[in-house]
Order: structure tokens, then sequence, then C-alpha cells
């Protein structure tokens, strides 16, 4: 089995209070809350993921998740909080964005704060 794993964003106003529905391969497979995520369960191989909100959405995007992989999706609002209405009559299909993001269980990065590699911070 391979697990989807839809992380959204803390928003401040946008959306704040509503879950966004995920659609897998054009079915519903959970929502997703502000400053949360929803593990979804699928079949090994290619799917098409999307997400909605009332007549807004976000573009669909193809992820490949192989057997017993986890692949994760950032999303979030796309709109500033004053160009909402743009979005919501103008650009339905892009009021969300939707993207691949890192994987929430990987190695932090222990570099200098000053940015130079291979410094490690020790405890």
């Amino acid at each position: 089995m391979a697990e989807l794993i839809v992380r959204r964003r803390a928003a401040w106003w946008q959306d704040r209070m509503r879950d966004y529905i995920v659609l897998v391969d054009g079915s519903e497979c959970g929502r997703v809350g502000n400053d949360a995520e929803v593990r979804v369960h699928v079949a090994p191989g290619r799917h098409r993921v999307q997400l909605k909100i009332d007549w807004c959405g976000s573009p669909a995007v193809d992820v490949d998740v192989p057997e017993g992989a986890t692949q994760v999706l950032d999303c979030g609002p796309n709109a500033m909080p004053l160009t909402a209405i743009f979005y919501v009559i103008f650009r339905t299909g892009h009021y969300l964005t939707l993207q691949p993001g890192a994987r929430h269980d990987a190695a932090p990065d222990l570099r200098d704060p000053s940015g130079r590699p291979g410094a490690v911070i020790s405890a």
C-alpha cells in the first residue's frame, strides 16, 4: 500500500474555518482543515490529486506513489485577502495551490545558522 499526505499551511484569515475537499482520481478521499494534514491510503502508481472548496479549487496535480512510499503535497490559498475576489470570479481553478512538498519526517538541516554547509550544530 502507498500513502498520500496533503498538508495545509496555517492561514490567518482566508478559509480559516473551512475545510478543503481532497479529490484523488476524481473521488473525495478526505478533508483537510486549517494547519492540518490528511493521510490517504492509495494503490501504488500514478494518481491525479485536486482540491475543491465550493465552486473553486486547485489545478490537478499528477503524482506517482511507489509501493510502500509516501508522497507529500502542500496546499493553501493562492490569493491574499485583497485579491481573493479576483480568484473567486475569474480564476476559480487556481483559487487554491497544490504542489509537491518535502517529507515531513525528513532529517532536519543541521547546518550552522550562518549558512555554511558542513558546520554541524552541537547540542
